[in-house]
C-alpha cells in the first residue's frame, strides 16, 4: 500500500488496476492507497466500492485513461497541474468546481469538455461513473488552440462534436476495448493516432476571448515551444537562450509560462524527456547515445532525471517495450 501507480502506466504498454484485487472491505483504502497524490472520501456508504482504470502513455505525453469510479469526492494536490484534459463521460455524472461558487455536473452525452486542472483540482460524485481521458501537456493545448481556451475563471470549455470529435470519442471507446490486448508497438501507434486526433480536434477552436497583450504573450509563448523542440538535443538550451532567440528578456520568458501554469525549466526537460522515450524503442541506439540526443551530457543525470518522470529507468522502460513488443 502506498505505493503511487501512475509510475507503472508509464511504460509501454495499456496497463489496469481494479479493486476486485482487494477484499470486499478493504477495496475503498486499496484504491485509496494507489494514488497518494489524490484526497479522497467515499459520498455515499451503499454496497461494496469499485473502481478500476485502464491507462497508457504516448511518447509525446499525452495519455489515456478509462476510469470508472464509484461515489467518490477527490482533491488533487501533487504539484504536478502541468496538463489539461478532454473528457467523455461514457455512463453516470460526476461534478466539478466551474467559475467563483458552481459545481457544474458532466454526464453522458454532454460532449467533449476540456478540463484545466489548475482551476479545477477536485471531481464529486454522488453515483457511480465512467469516463475516458485524454491528458494533454499544457504547453501543447495553449499551442493547438493558440492560447488560453478557457476564459475567465472557468474550470472547463464544453467543446462540440464535430465530425472529427465523434471520431475522436469512438477511438476512445476502441481503446478501452482493445488496449489491453496490444502489444507494446501496437500501443505506441495507437496513442500517436489519439494524439494526431486529439491535437488537430483542438486545432479547430480558437483561444477564448483575450486582449491585444495576451495575443502578442500567444505568439511569443508558440515562438519558445517550437525553439525549444527544435532544439531539444542542445545541451546548451537554457531559458536565457530562449529568451535571446525570440527577443525578450529572460524574466518576460518565466512570466509567459507561469501564466499558463506552466515552468520553463520543466518544459525543456518534459520535452527531452518524451524524446528519450521515442528514441528507446530503436534498440540499435546505446543508452548514452540517447541521452546526448536528449540534451544530456551526463548519463547519470539523464538516468535520474528520466527515472523521476517515468517511475523507472531507460534500461528498464526499454526492457518492457521490448518485452511486450
Amino acid at each position: 500500500m502506498g505505493q503511487d501507480y501512475r509510475s507503472h502506466w508509464q511504460d509501454a504498454r495499456f496497463t489496469g488496476v481494479s479493486t476486485d484485487a482487494a477484499p470486499m472491505t478493504e477495496r475503498f483504502d486499496f484504491w485509496h492507497a494507489l494514488f497518494p497524490q489524490i484526497d479522497m472520501q467515499r459520498t455515499t456508504n451503499d454496497g461494496g466500492y469499485r473502481a478500476a482504470a485502464l491507462a497508457c502513455a504516448g511518447d509525446d505525453g499525452i495519455a489515456f485513461t478509462d476510469l470508472v469510479c464509484a461515489p467518490t469526492a477527490s482533491r488533487f494536490h501533487d504539484g504536478r497541474l502541468d496538463h489539461m484534459q478532454l473528457c467523455v463521460v461514457a455512463a453516470g455524472q460526476f461534478g466539478v468546481p466551474h467559475g467563483r461558487d458552481e459545481r457544474l455536473w458532466l454526464g453522458s452525452g454532454a460532449g467533449l469538455q476540456l478540463l484545466d486542472w489548475l482551476r479545477a483540482a477536485q471531481t464529486h460524485s454522488e453515483t457511480s461513473y465512467r469516463a475516458y481521458h485524454i491528458t494533454l501537456p499544457r504547453a501543447a493545448v495553449y499551442r493547438a488552440m493558440g492560447g488560453d481556451p478557457i476564459a475567465g475563471t472557468g474550470a472547463l470549455r464544453t467543446l462540440p462534436d464535430t465530425p472529427l470529435g465523434l471520431l475522436l470519442k469512438d477511438q476512445l471507446g476502441a481503446l478501452a476495448c482493445h488496449g489491453p490486448d496490444m502489444r507494446a508497438a501496437e500501443a505506441a501507434a495507437a496513442m500517436k493516432l489519439l494524439s494526431g486526433l486529439a491535437l488537430t480536434y483542438l486545432e479547430g477552436f480558437g483561444p477564448a476571448a483575450r486582449d491585444d497583450g495576451r495575443r502578442i504573450g500567444d505568439s511569443h509563448f508558440a515562438s519558445a515551444c517550437r525553439l525549444i523542440e527544435a532544439r531539444r538535443e542542445d545541451a546548451g538550451l537554457t531559458a536565457d537562450a530562449v529568451a535571446r532567440a525570440i527577443g525578450c528578456s529572460r524574466a518576460s520568458l518565466y512570466r509567459l509560462f507561469e501564466q499558463r501554469g506552466l515552468s520553463v525549466a520543466d518544459h525543456i526537460r518534459a520535452v527531452r524527456l518524451n524524446h528519450a522515450r521515442t528514441l528507446l524503442r530503436d534498440p540499435r541506439l546505446g543508452i548514452g547515445d540517447i541521452a546526448l540526443r536528449c540534451g544530456y551530457e551526463d548519463l547519470s543525470a539523464f538516468g535520474k532525471a528520466f527515472r523521476r518522470r517515468f517511475g523507472m529507468t531507460p534500461r528498464d522502460w526499454r526492457m518492457a517495450a521490448e518485452r511486450n513488443f
